[in-house]
């Protein structure tokens, strides 16, 4: 009996990897960025974040899209100093991408007992959100406190 391609053992992880891998990729090749603004195809995005501007301190994802595209150019340091958030995000795709593949691999050479890797993608996926959220609130929170001149 023939199957269809989307039948095929680890299509739907191996389509779902290359995708979030591929998104990196292309994010790297259409943007560029600096500590100020994010470049689309050399053009400058002018947009300023609509907290900042109204009640001079920044929200909590200022520097998410920044960050982001500086660690696809390998400048995660200066992600990290601008906000943790755009590194944990690509940190994030890249894990989730490459075990996505590796996943796809192990079941298409038929490994029968791949029955403990989507319970260790789960767990690792929401432990990794939850120190990212942890990680993420917290440099906002010091930040803003900072921002305000309090000790």
């Amino acid at each position: 009996m023939a199957h269809s391609l989307t039948s095929r053992a680890g299509f739907t992880a191996a389509v779902l990897g290359a995708m979030l891998l591929a998104e990196l990729g292309i994010t790297s090749m259409l943007f560029t960025a600096d500590q100020d603004f994010v470049y689309f195809l050399g053009h400058r995005i002018n947009y300023v974040c609509a907290a900042r501007q109204r009640y001079g301190i920044p929200c909590p994802t200022c520097g998410l899209t920044r960050g982001f595209v500086l660690t696809v150019h390998g400048k995660a340091g200066d992600a990290w100093r601008l906000s943790p958030t755009g590194p944990l995000a690509a940190g994030g795709m890249f894990g989730m991408g490459a075990m996505l593949l590796i996943y796809a691999a192990l079941e298409r050479r038929g490994r029968q007992q791949l029955s403990w890797m989507p319970r260790l993608v789960r767990a690792g996926a929401l432990t990794y959100a939850s120190v990212g959220t942890l990680i993420w609130m917290g440099s906002w929170v010091s930040t803003v406190i900072k921002l305000r001149g309090h000790p």
